[in-house]
């Protein structure tokens, strides 16, 4: 099941969500190499980390799979946002900072919850 999930994620990623940096950069090659370079870096250990959260490593795949797929594509969602509200490079990169810090503050809340019930 889990090389099932793994490779629909992987489709969906490369294929269905578009490149968050394409609306930032006027040139389209540029977009393609920032998300080359930094940008697909960053975002799948932003997304890694947050599914990390809740999800132990080699516990659960498959899960793990879908969590990771679902907080990347709210990064790449939330990125794609900022940028069409806000259209400065400084900001977004200043708004999406601040979106990760409160994702991963609430993440560790609902986790602390959640351990003590």
């Amino acid at each position: 099941m889990y090389e099932f999930v793994s490779l629909f994620n992987s489709f969906v990623r490369e294929q269905l969500l578009p490149n968050p940096f394409e609306y930032m950069f006027q040139n389209q090659i540029t977009a393609i190499l920032v998300f080359a370079l930094f940008g697909g870096k960053i975002l799948n250990d932003i997304a890694y980390t947050m599914c990390g959260v809740f999800y132990k490593s080699r516990s659960n795949k498959t899960l793990g799979s879908i969590g990771y797929m679902f907080f990347y594509c709210v990064n790449v969602q939330v990125l794609i946002k900022l940028w069409l509200y806000l259209q400065d490079i400084n900001l977004v990169i200043s708004f999406y900072m601040i979106f990760v810090t409160t994702m991963f503050i609430v993440l560790c809340r609902m986790k602390r919850t959640i351990n003590q019930i």
